[in-house]
């Protein structure tokens, strides 16, 4: 019976994954990774033409995901503010979050590489650009709160910036530091919980 592709490329971006984590892009080898998905070098160069392209494999579509979910839950919070109120975001939230790190926790290896990489790799700019986008995000719901009547504080660029750099150091570190589900989802709900604190405390004044 010949080889099933499907399960050839997952052995090989299970492999792939586990060569990068170890000894980063530059130090992965491409002789190593196809002995681990038990392949000859010029089989996977049949699957990948070089290390490049198989790194994309391995982290794009996570990373079009993350950025793509998040883009659509604030989208998702501002039709609940026009619908249901400004309240209906903060009970929203820990389920929103909890989504997202059930997905992380998923494709964890892919996840840890982009928040890992340096800014010279493919995907090197993952945790900037997720910031970025969420500062931005997080700047159009206070506008759009405003436009509604809501007394939102308004707050400068900078100060977004900084609190949610901030935010995102706290959930790579759980990325980075733990293995089990359950121990992922009690630290980002907890964590979760600290930040919504502060969030409320800024926008509502509570």
């Amino acid at each position: 019976m010949p080889p099933d592709p499907a399960n050839t490329i997952e052995k090989i971006l299970k492999s792939a994954g586990a060569e990068f984590l170890r000894n980063g892009y530059a130090g992965a080898s491409l002789r190593k990774i196809a002995a681990a998905a038990g392949l000859t070098t010029g089989a996977l160069y049949r699957h990948y033409a070089d290390k490049e392209s198989l790194y994309r494999a391995l982290v794009e579509p996570v990373y079009r995901e993350i950025i793509g979910s998040l883009r659509k839950e604030t989208d998702r919070y501002e039709d609940l503010l026009v619908s249901e109120g400004l309240n209906a975001m903060w009970e929203d939230s820990g389920r929103t979050v909890e989504t997202l790190f059930r997905y992380v926790y998923e494709h964890l290896d892919a996840v840890r590489l982009l928040v890992s990489a340096s800014k010279q790799t493919v995907c090197g700019d993952f945790k900037e650009r997720l910031i970025q986008t969420d500062a931005d995000m997080t700047a159009r719901y206070i506008r759009t709160a405003r436009r509604r009547g809501y007394n939102v504080q308004k707050l400068s660029k900078g100060e977004l910036n900084i609190i949610i750099r901030g935010q995102y150091a706290g959930f790579f570190e759980i990325i980075l530091q733990n293995d089990k589900l359950n121990e992922v989802l009690k630290y980002v709900r907890t964590y979760s919980t600290f930040c919504n604190g502060g969030w409320k405390k800024l926008l509502e004044g509570q």
